[in-house]
């Protein structure tokens, strides 16, 4: 049986409590994500994290990503449902509040950095009017011993209090359980505290330009507590930046030991290297290619070019979460009798737009092979429809479909 002294108790004690749960076991319940404890003893949390430069542009790239592709719920006839009630809120406002990029920026954000992203379903008469963001770090899910889930919002406002699984539209993020999501942060807080701690001990050294503390020889002579408290704060003073090239009058003999080693070569000490290393891990950590998030340095050549970056950033990281919204949605939003009729779908075309010249080609293809019309290429590039544009042709003089092998017919009956 374990008691307060045994060694691992406390450890097991602020990982149930702070690190967030990593599964959601059948009478159990998932706290939040508040901090972790580094392997360097620096406390991370998502307020530390997203002062790093590198989390910031990722999480900000990720969610501004996302909350600028359109979103539509289309029918059985890949036909998009306006009509529908439900088209309004995730494509325009899901609230009176927020717009719907504003909304699922802020949806994937909670997403990237506490693992989980929570909505309040508002409905009047069984249909869904608006969805109300809540905080996830005020969030625990509960699941009782039967298997049924209970959300919990712990925030003191109007919205605190016990929801059904319902009525809260739950994204999850990486998932060992398929109920909750694990953070991130928590997770890579090895690698948060590494970088905190490079980027305190570039500020120290930046703020005492550069310079290590030595030693200071008083000859035989021995200096009592008070002057060495005012030989101490002399020193510090003289050492700050503005005093910077300034010299310093040594009295009573007294002389600079081992000044060699006063200075520190940046490079020796390896802080650039440090807080390079930590930006590529930060970056691996949200699957945003470095090039993406502005750090050049030992750029990888796999994607020679922005398109094949925007397909990689697509494929292997914005993908499976947008897979992962539009499912969820489908669950949550639809009545079981719909779900057969409409599905919400994320339109990726602009973030795969090549250059003008491989627009062309790609449409010209397109075109001439009867597989888009002309008012469809139009569509594609934001352009209004024209009369005539809307029937399928092929490379044979770009003859309407069908109306091929009808002329042959007439020519041979003529």
């Amino acid at each position: 049986m374990s008691t307060l002294n045994d060694q691992g108790w406390w450890a097991r004690f602020y990982d149930r409590w702070f690190s967030g749960a990593k599964r959601l076991d059948k009478g159990s319940t998932a706290e939040p994500f508040v901090s972790q404890s580094s392997g360097s003893g620096s406390s991370v949390d998502v307020e530390k994290s997203l002062k790093l430069s590198a989390v910031w542009a990722c999480v900000r790239l990720r969610s501004q990503t996302i909350a600028s592709l359109p979103l539509h719920l289309k029918d059985s006839d890949r036909k998009i449902a306006s009509k529908h009630e439900l088209y309004k809120i995730i494509h325009d406002a899901p609230n009176a509040d927020m717009c719907s990029s504003e909304f699922w920026e802020a949806q994937i954000a909670n997403l990237d950095l506490w693992g989980n992203a929570y909505s309040r379903i508002n409905r009047i008469g069984g249909r869904v009017v608006s969805l109300d963001i809540l905080d996830p770090q005020y969030m625990r899910v509960k699941r009782s011993d039967s298997g049924e889930i209970v959300y919990i919002y712990t925030k003191n406002n109007v919205d605190g209090g016990e929801y059904p699984e319902s009525e809260i539209l739950h994204f999850r993020g990486f998932t060992l359980d398929g109920l909750v999501g694990l953070s991130p942060i928590s997770y890579q807080a090895h690698v948060m505290g590494l970088q905190i701690d490079a980027n305190n001990a570039a500020s120290k050294a930046f703020k005492n330009n550069l310079k290590a503390g030595g030693f200071l020889k008083t000859g035989d002579r021995v200096l009592n507590s008070d002057q060495r408290k005012l030989m101490r704060d002399a020193l510090a003073d003289f050492g700050k930046p503005e005093n910077a090239g300034k010299w310093m009058i040594l009295e009573a003999g007294m002389e600079p030991a081992n000044m060699s080693g006063a200075w520190i070569n940046p490079h020796d000490a390896q802080l650039l290297e440090s807080r390079y290393f930590g930006i590529e891990e930060i970056c691996r950590a949200f699957g945003v290619p470095p090039q993406l998030v502005f750090s050049t340095d030992k750029s990888s050549s796999w994607a020679s070019s922005a398109e094949q970056i925007n397909q990689n950033f697509l494929t292997y990281s914005l993908n499976p979460m947008l897979k992962r919204i539009e499912q969820t949605i489908s669950r949550k939003l639809l009545k079981p009798e719909e779900r057969s009729k409409f599905y919400p779908i994320f339109s990726v075309e602009g973030l795969l737009r090549a250059d003008s010249a491989g627009r062309a080609s790609f449409y010209t293809a397109l075109l001439q092979n009867g597989v888009m019309t002309r008012n469809e290429v139009r569509a594609l590039e934001n352009l209004p429809p024209v009369e005539g544009a809307d029937q399928l042709t092929v490379q044979l003089n770009l003859t309407s479909i069908d109306k091929i092998g009808k002329e042959t017919e007439n020519v041979n009956q003529g």
